[in-house]
């Protein structure tokens, strides 16, 4: 047996066991796809994705790579065995179609900033910002208030799909759900968050990589098949894992569009917001 062989083999050891290599923790990941994916994936999209990769720049696809190179995502399950997950987000619907899964976001109160699109630094001051509330320095009972999963971010788009602006928001921890302490720092709001229907794909691999906005376009087409339509002014990408940190989970979200009860607030708040930071960065 070759020496690249013996290290190759060792090394899915390692991963079957979850042990560490280096100063990564590399971890388990002896499940399926589908209770990773939290759905079951549609059969055509496996068939297409094993030779091709979808094309946001022309919306075509093309021979880039192939589906599920990536890591496997972290299984959800998991993660809230090991940290606070919003409750919001647990309650999973018996989806009928393939591709996507379908859960209640149900209300709560969360902590929201926006992003500074026109800055390359804007999400990063965004979730220090929201940090500070976390921290306590910066709310009103300068108490820690601790950290849930997921992080969500959401992005406003114009009528042309174009993302105009965005916010970053913190689910509040249990402890402090029903009396949240007041932000002292005026970019950060509490908010109450009403009863949304959503419908989210997964992806195993890191915020940057292009396959992870890809997935937009796979929960459209899958949704399509079911004939359920979608608000259209807003889309939703949530981060259950810390980047770079081991095993990763991140979710792109659909909101539908008859639970969308205050579409005119939205629109408002989108078009109010689209003044402020007027320029437009293409999805």
């Amino acid at each position: 047996m070759s020496i690249k062989l013996s290290l190759l083999l060792v090394f899915q050891t390692l991963l079957c066991h979850g042990l560490t290599v280096g100063n990564q923790q590399v971890e388990e990941t002896d499940y399926s796809w589908e209770e990773a994916e939290g759905y079951k994936e549609c059969e055509d999209f496996l068939i297409d994705m094993e030779v091709q990769h979808f094309n946001e720049d022309n919306g075509e696809f093309d021979e880039s790579g192939f589906f599920r190179e990536k890591p496997k995502p972290k299984a959800l399950q998991k993660i809230c065995r090991e940290r606070e997950c919003a409750s919001a987000l647990n309650r999973s619907m018996n989806s009928p179609g393939c591709g996507y899964s379908e859960r209640i976001l149900y209300s709560g109160n969360w902590t929201t900033t926006r992003i500074d699109l026109t800055n390359p630094n804007g999400y990063r001051e965004a979730y220090f910002r929201l940090g500070g509330y976390r921290s306590g320095k910066t709310n009103d009972k300068n108490q820690p208030v601790g950290m849930a999963v997921p992080v969500i971010k959401k992005w406003y788009l114009d009528e042309n799909d174009n993302i105009i602006s965005a916010t970053m928001s913190f689910y509040v921890p249990s402890p402090y759900q029903k009396d949240p302490p007041a932000s002292l720092d005026e970019e950060v709001t509490v908010e109450q968050w009403d009863d949304l229907i959503i419908y989210s794909r997964t992806y195993g691999g890191n915020r940057e990589d292009p396959e992870h906005m890809e997935q937009f376009h796979y929960l459209r087409e899958a949704l399509s098949m079911e004939n359920i339509k979608t608000y259209p002014h807003m889309i939703m990408t949530a981060g259950y894992t810390s980047p770079r940190s081991g095993q990763q989970r991140r979710e792109v979200m659909l909101i539908d569009d008859d639970s969308m009860t205050v579409k005119t607030e939205t629109e408002d708040t989108m078009d109010l917001l689209s003044n402020i930071w007027p320029a437009l960065i293409d999805i």
